[in-house]
């Protein structure tokens, strides 16, 4: 499972992308695009800094972005740890055998060059996001 499964990015949820990027780039990260991704119901900037990890800031885009839920009960907060996978429905069916539930997808991403998504769930786990990266 290991080698199925590689970091790409933690995603925080946030109210308002402009202000929390601000704490992020006086601490050295450069600020991405912001992009709208109607699909998902959010925007996202992706804040990168050399030697620490790639973030994804999600601002709910309305009230059915699910991070807009997100934020009604844990606030501004880590929400999901991304890996990116060589095959998306290998990887969602390998992490069906260990108890993951599918939430979503897979599905473009705009923010990502429509490269296809998912979204798992596990109790134990949390939720995680694939995105597909063909090698």
């Amino acid at each position: 499972m290991d080698s199925l499964l590689t970091f790409h990015h933690v995603g925080i949820a946030c109210r308002d992308i402009s202000k929390s990027s601000k704490f992020y780039t006086l601490m050295g990260y450069q600020a991405g695009p912001v992009t709208d991704d109607p699909i998902q119901h959010v925007r996202v900037c992706f804040l990168e800094k050399d030697g620490a990890p790639r973030l994804e800031l999600l601002e709910p885009l309305d009230e059915q972005s699910p991070v807009a839920r997100t934020l009604s009960t844990s606030g501004v907060s880590p929400y999901h740890i991304c890996y990116e996978v060589a095959d998306i429905t290998a990887a969602i069916e390998a992490l069906r055998g260990q108890r993951f539930l599918l939430v979503n997808g897979p599905v473009p991403a705009c923010a990502m060059g429509d490269k296809r998504i998912a979204f798992m769930y596990q109790k134990n786990t949390g939720l995680i996001e694939l995105v597909e990266n063909p090698m």
